[in-house]
């Protein structure tokens, strides 16, 4: 026996898909229901006009409009689109990874599954998303941008070949596949000479290759130095009380006593940079980058406090010789360990990953019409309200007014005080506690959530 939980009321459910059962005659669970219907009705009636349900869709006034036509693309040229006749909405599949068991790719195929087990494969989008970290160079692939191999060194200092998205003069870079964890959790000691480095020697890269628009997906990072080893890389010059130059990393930082900015790369003058990112952190404060992060990246309770004098340090010296001695307060300055507070100090513009990701999908032309927008990821928590994909995805079809659910590894929002966004939950670990560690058990138990859920809506309504 498992867990299905709408935010408001869990309900038993078991294991079999078709015998899911979602809570009813709840006002959410009823609210969701006109929602959906709602949806269905003005789909229909835009699509064919008034009469609709009388006439054949080849003797509609409207006939010509629909998704095989010019309402979307053919299949061919948008992948993941279905070709289905105007009677019927749409089902958006717009999930995010499930961080260290399955990518937004698998997960979102895990739900297409589960709605072909309910016999609507040809009425569903599949719409990976991601908000700036790990899987954000494969979400620009699949909307037409190129790839490139870049060497460079990790945040170790390894030599590594990573994959950057290329359109035009446009470069998308994801600093996970750089400096990231990658999979795995380093020691205390590890995270104190973790350095950004790598970010700055593909920058330099792009440049020499011509790319003057370049955005730094942040997230996933392993490295908590303030972005000092990129600008390095970038040619600044990071030196102690002697003048000698110091390692960019936080171990080094402690020593700092002057930033040269003399030596940048010109090209940056002429650069237009992006930092995408999905986090309110500063760099410095309770709240900062160490505070917050540091212990994901390794840091036991001695490390995060080196990790904080260093950035703290860092922000001293660094911001006035920048010209911008306030930054490191700018909420979001704190995301991949720094790496935006640097970016800032080069003159980037910040946004968010989400709502980058999405404009870059086309979402709001996939999710208007839709009668579900259904999103997920592994953990949602405080962290996903401050503007993660799943609640982008929300407040997008919010926005449109299309009812959004969301399955997920585990859900904490209520942990945290928090209202879901979404009028269902479906939580993973509720249903197998073991799912966070074995991806074939999560895949499988997203597929029968999907099954479930649309199963039901399908059943209530006879719409779908």
């Amino acid at each position: 026996m498992g867990v299905l939980r709408h935010h408001r009321n869990p309900v038993r459910c078991r294991s079999r898909p078709h015998r899911h059962r979602l809570s009813q005659g709840t006002l959410t669970w009823t609210r969701f229901l006109k929602m959906v219907r709602r949806q269905c009705f003005r789909y229909s009636t835009r699509e064919r006009g008034p009469s609709a349900f009388s006439c054949s869709p080849s003797s509609s006034p409207s006939s010509s409009r629909n998704f095989s036509s010019t309402s979307w693309p053919a299949p061919a040229d948008r992948p993941g689109r279905p070709t289905v006749n105007a009677y019927h909405p749409h089902i958006v599949l717009a999930p995010d990874k499930f961080k260290g068991t399955l990518t937004a790719d698998q997960v979102a195929s895990a739900m297409a599954l589960g709605c072909r087990d309910a016999g609507l494969e040809n009425r569903c989008i599949t719409m990976p998303v991601a908000d700036g970290g790990d899987g954000s160079v494969g979400t620009a692939l699949r909307t037409g941008w190129s790839r490139r191999e870049i060497r460079c060194t990790d945040a170790w200092g390894q030599p590594i070949i990573t994959t950057v998205a290329i359109s035009n003069t446009q470069a998308l870079i994801e600093i996970a596949a750089i400096c990231g964890l990658r999979g795995w959790r380093p020691s205390s000691a590890q995270a104190l000479v973790a350095t950004s480095r790598g970010v700055g020697e593909v920058i330099t890269r792009l440049l020499d290759l011509g790319f003057r628009d370049i955005t730094l997906a942040l997230g996933g990072s392993a490295t908590t130095d303030g972005g000092a080893g990129m600008l390095v890389a970038l040619g600044a010059q990071l030196r102690d009380r002697t003048g000698t130059p110091i390692a960019p990393n936080a171990l080094g930082l402690q020593d700092l006593s002057s930033v040269c900015t003399d030596g940048l790369d010109p090209r940056l003058k002429t650069t237009t940079l992006t930092v995408a990112c999905d986090v309110d952190a500063p760099l410095t404060g309770p709240r900062g980058a160490a505070a917050t992060f540091g212990p994901q990246k390794g840091a036991d309770e001695q490390g995060v406090h080196t990790l904080t004098a260093a950035l703290d340090q860092l922000a001293a010296v660094a911001g006035p010789a920048f010209g911008r001695p306030d930054e490191h307060l700018r909420p979001g300055a704190g995301a991949a360990g720094g790496l935006a507070w640097a970016g800032l100090l080069l003159g980037a513009h910040m946004r968010r990953g989400a709502e980058l990701f999405l404009d870059m999908l086309g979402a709001s032309e996939t999710i208007e019409g839709a009668a579900l927008v259904l999103t997920g990821e592994g953990c949602m928590d405080d962290q996903s309200a401050l503007g993660k994909a799943p609640f982008a995805v929300a407040a997008l079809a919010s926005e449109l007014s299309v009812p959004s659910a969301a399955i997920v590894g585990t859900n904490r929002l209520n942990d945290h005080g928090l209202n879901s966004p979404f009028t269902a939950v479906i939580a993973l670990d509720s249903m197998d506690p073991l799912c966070s560690s074995d991806p074939t058990l999560s895949a499988r138990l997203i597929r029968q959530a999907t099954a479930a859920l649309v199963h039901q809506v399908q059943r209530e309504l006879a719409i779908l």
